[in-house]
């Protein structure tokens, strides 16, 4: 047994547990910094005096940011490591998010939100992976979706930030207080984040032997002599072995899944507040609605991360887009009464971030150590394609004239597809797993996975 199999097979160790800890405050700070501007967007556009389509581009702007990062600079994690790309990222976070205090106009405030987008885009595709890497067989789920709760936490801080800043200090002191936290985590991280052993074992980087023991003996196991065995298979390009063979329509399925679960979420998460407000409800009710849509994302992630140790994680996200596209529905009859719409947010939320927690959680099972920040960048970046199309469109669909209520059910669509597409793949994992063994080319699952 190789000695990630000995770590990976045994109970998780403090220092295991820290470290996937510091993942998901990381994850946190994310949310923040990329989610602030839906609550802080009522106020800019009132004083600058912004159309909707406008709006729907300040909203997207960081969402185009983070497709960049995780499409061009998340994949380097396979070659630099994890960590560096980490700590980079939060240092061009919390530049960003300076920057955008000190905006004069809407044009250098989007462009700052680009730039946040990008750090938020490379360490989406890092932080999950890296808790995955550390944490145990049996808790590998777990941790994932935990990671993904730091979204909507970091949202529910930016809406109470919001609430306690905007009136007294104004919008700009959401952006300081969000730079100045990045900065804190960065010094943390500097200190306290470990580097992917999967990584080190994989890429091999100067002094890889001697680091890795040191993690070894951190997280309570011996010291080796020398590195394990490369793999004798040849190293591919992510590109090239996401598409070989049947690899190709499983990928396929994970990028519509994923872009679904994008659409879904980020027009829930930027949108909300605006979308009561239009509905008649006040700022502050607004922003209340925004913040419960965030705690029952919360909610979502941490159930589906305790449910995904007892269900397969592709039949249970099928499941949680399925019940998200029902919630939808039900959000678009409930928007004239306030304590129901507050309650039905909350549900909408959990449902909605659940999908984004799932596609997390099945895409680290798929592919290998020396791929696997690679390929969940690129699917991370595919799927910014909802993200940043999501805003876009329902600011448009505002401006155009259609009514909240009529808005929440067209984006009911895109849940719907979601569920096809991860039943899709739930399916074809049960048909392999039940199909004669035959020579057949390479498949992107992992040696690990729970197919």
């Amino acid at each position: 047994m190789s000695i990630l199999e000995q770590v990976k097979s045994a109970p998780m160790s403090r220092a295991q547990t820290r470290a996937v800890a510091l993942c998901l405050v990381m994850n946190l700070v994310d949310g923040f910094d990329l989610l602030v501007t839906s609550f802080v967007g009522p106020t800019i556009t009132k004083e600058w005096g912004l159309q909707a389509s406008l709006v729907g581009v300040l909203l997207s702007s960081g969402l185009a940011g983070m497709a960049f990062g995780a499409l061009f600079l998340a994949p380097l994690a396979d070659r630099v490591g994890r960590r560096k790309l980490v700590l980079g990222g939060l240092v061009l976070a919390s530049l960003g998010m300076l920057a955008a205090a000190f905006a004069q106009n809407f044009g250098q405030l989007v462009a700052t939100r680009v730039v946040t987008g990008i750090a938020v885009g490379l360490m989406a595709a890092c932080l999950p992976v890296l808790a995955s890497e550390y944490s145990s067989h049996k808790r590998r789920g777990l941790s994932v979706a935990l990671i993904t709760c730091g979204y909507g936490l970091g949202a529910i801080i930016a809406g109470v930030a919001a609430s306690l800043l905007i009136g007294p200090f104004g919008w700009r002191a959401v952006f300081v207080l969000g730079a100045v936290a990045t900065a804190i985590l960065f010094l943390v991280g500097l200190r306290s984040l470990p580097e992917s052993m999967d990584y080190l074992i994989a890429a091999r980087p100067r002094d890889a032997l001697a680091r890795l023991n040191r993690i070894l003996v951190q997280i309570g196991h011996a010291p080796v002599e020398e590195l394990p065995a490369a793999s004798s298979a040849p190293r591919k390009v992510a590109l090239e072995s996401l598409f070989q063979g049947r690899n190709a329509l499983r990928t396929v399925l994970v990028w519509i899944a994923f872009i679904a679960a994008q659409t879904v979420f980020y027009f829930g998460s930027s949108w909300t507040p605006t979308l009561l407000l239009q509905a008649g409800l006040s700022a502050q009710q607004g922003i209340s609605g925004g913040v419960l849509f965030s705690i029952g994302g919360v909610c979502g992630a941490a159930l589906l991360g305790v449910l995904a140790t007892r269900i397969e994680p592709r039949k249970l996200t099928a499941a949680y887009f399925g019940l998200g596209a029902l919630a939808l529905l039900l959000y678009s009859f409930s928007l004239g009464a306030l304590a129901t719409a507050l309650i039905v947010g909350v549900l909408v939320g959990l449902l909605l971030n659940g999908t984004v927690s799932g596609i997390n959680v099945i895409v680290p099972i798929i592919y290998p150590a020396e791929s696997r920040a690679t390929a969940l960048g690129i699917a991370v970046a595919v799927s910014r394609l909802g993200a940043v199309f999501s805003p876009l469109l329902a600011g448009f669909l505002l401006q155009a004239g259609w009514a909240p209520a009529s808005m929440f059910r067209f984006f009911a669509i895109f849940a719907v597809v979601g569920a096809v597409a991860t039943l899709a793949l739930a399916w074809i994992a049960r048909s392999q797993t039940t199909a004669p063994r035959a020579p057949v080319a390479p498949a992107v699952e992992g040696t690990t996975s729970q197919a």
